[in-house]
């Protein structure tokens, strides 16, 4: 009998052990770095559990991000996500390439193009083929405020994070020679420069 109860609490003890290990693959969540060692992690899983973390979409020039079905180049592509756009990282492969959700699309984008917070305005950069060559017109730069006469900064791109040609002051003339929709491509009569200054701060002269 006292053999009987042994085995008893054996099995009972190593069912125990198993339970755990049960329950992290019951909710479909599986992680990266232990199963797929290759950062692969195929897009039919179930990643509801993931790390539900937001981020949103920021690539050079305002291209879109690529949604693929696979975390690589090669993967086939399922859609593009317009810069500013907010997605929910599942899964991170460890390879440069996330899991993420974005309404009822799910698929890999590369780590790279997403940031922590959301873009604003004037950092997501406009294509160059969005401008629209204009006939030349003059502008002056309007002030930040009220309260000073510094204006904002003539870009090298047509993003705020980018290199300043130089700060403009509240009256500096500029001419427009193409527009986009939120920043205006302008020759600086003081360098003799082109670069980029944002629609809301010229008014035509």
């Amino acid at each position: 009998m006292k053999k009987l109860i042994s085995a008893i609490l054996i099995l009972v003890a190593v069912f125990a052990l198993m339970v755990p290990a049960v329950a992290d693959h019951a909710t479909g969540f599986i992680p990266a770095e232990t199963e797929h060692p290759t950062g692969f992690i195929p897009a039919d899983t179930d990643h509801a559990t993931g790390f539900g973390m937001n981020m949103w979409v920021n690539c050079p020039d305002g291209y879109g991000l690529n949604v693929r079905k696979e975390s690589a180049l090669s993967g086939k592509f399922i859609t593009q996500l317009d810069c500013g756009t907010k997605v929910t990282v599942l899964t991170d492969c460890n390879n440069g390439w996330v899991y993420i959700s974005c309404g009822n699309i799910k698929g890999y984008v590369m780590r790279k193009f997403l940031q922590s917070t959301q873009p604003g305005k004037y950092e997501i950069t406009e294509r160059e083929d969005h401008f629209i060559a204009v006939t030349p017109y003059f502008v002056s730069a309007k002030a930040l405020n009220s309260n000073t006469e510094n204006s904002v900064g003539l870009r090298v791109k047509p993003n705020k994070t980018s290199q300043a040609i130089r700060r403009l002051m509240a009256g500096d003339e500029l001419e427009v020679i193409a527009r986009g929709q939120v920043w205006s491509q302008v020759v600086d009569p003081v360098t003799g420069k082109t670069g980029y200054v944002a629609n809301d701060y010229l008014m035509t002269v």
